[in-house]
């Protein structure tokens, strides 16, 4: 079976040889730092090198589609400066690039895929994070009471632009999975209510996700914190999966696949466990385990692994993730 077809399988319920053994979330710089000197290869200096080669994990290639053009400055947090319609009017020459990828890179990832040699994985922006990542937290939050049309603005370029993307990025290859970056959620619970998500970003979703969907591709939503209430919210709009779904955050993955049991999940390992032992980690591995039997689940560190945990213990926990993908 190859690696695609696994994880096609997988995420559509039905029987495989195994679960895929992928690594989500991936590391913090720390951490590689810290695994350089206690002996990772230092030669290796991509994510890729070091997930596949390195630690033999199961290919995949994934591209962030960002809506902005090389070297706008404005998306770190808050530079854009005001919301207003003059503002934003001001930087939209310098938003949704009309060439959003590289062409040539992902005819060379399509081929892989056409071999089954990997899954195509692309993210796209979230009609949450786009505007919050011009705006900045707090203005961003004022922005749905105090400029609503500039909101709407903004979403619907990013819907247009989401698109064309998406559109083009098939023309060579049709994308596995995608996930939406949208950090929305907290320790608590979601940033915003039922009524601003329905009003602001639902329309958007109710959208794009058919025509994700139409064409084969999985749409995930990628938010940290808790996402109890926010799970029905999405699949409302089409969306089919979560992650990384943050053990510290209250999320209870067996919880989820009760209430919605076609739900796709990948994640959900909690993090924390990995400086403890190895009982410890086996433990964690048998919490989530009756959901990976159910299938349309991939385990995986339910966030990038700390700089804690030593490249020993992280290999103790690639151990028993094998075991346990081989059950």
């Amino acid at each position: 079976m190859t690696h695609r077809e696994r994880f096609k399988k997988v995420m559509n319920f039905e029987k495989a040889d195994r679960i895929p053994t992928i690594e989500f979330c991936e590391w913090w710089d720390k951490t590689i730092e810290r695994w350089k000197a206690e002996g990772l290869d230092r030669d290796l200096t991509s994510a890729a090198e070091i997930r596949e080669k390195y630690f033999g994990l199961d290919p995949y290639k994934q591209l962030w589609i960002r809506p902005v053009k090389e070297g706008f400055p404005g998306c770190e947090w808050g530079k854009y400066p005001d919301a207003d319609a003059e503002a934003y009017k001001s930087i939209r020459p310098f938003l949704f690039p009309e060439q959003p990828f590289d062409r040539n890179m992902v005819s060379g990832w399509a081929e892989e895929q056409r071999k089954g040699n990997a899954v195509i994985w692309i993210t796209l922006e979230g009609f949450f994070w786009f505007p919050r990542s011009l705006l900045g937290i707090e203005k961003h939050l004022l922005a749905f009471y105090d400029s609503p049309g500039v909101m709407h603005e903004i979403n619907k370029d990013l819907l247009e632009f989401n698109l064309r993307a998406y559109d083009e990025f098939c023309e060579i290859c049709v994308p596995d999975f995608m996930t939406f970056a949208e950090d929305m959620s907290y320790n608590n619970g979601p940033m915003i209510s039922k009524n601003l998500f329905d009003e602001f970003m639902a329309p958007y979703y109710r959208k794009i996700a058919p025509v994700l969907k139409s064409r084969g591709t999985i749409p995930f939503i990628d938010t940290d914190g808790k996402i109890d209430k926010i799970i029905p919210w999405f699949a409302e709009t089409g969306i089919d999966g979560f992650v990384p779904l943050e053990r510290q955050a209250g999320v209870d993955i067996a919880k989820y696949r009760e209430i919605y049991p076609k739900l796709r999940l990948s994640g959900a390992y909690d993090k924390m466990v990995m400086v403890k032992t190895e009982s410890d980690m086996r433990a964690e591995f048998e919490r989530i385990l009756p959901v990976m039997k159910q299938g349309g689940y991939i385990p995986s560190v339910d966030h990038q692994t700390p700089p804690g945990v030593s490249l020993s213990n992280y290999r103790i926990y690639l151990k028993l993730l094998r075991e346990y993908c081989a059950t």
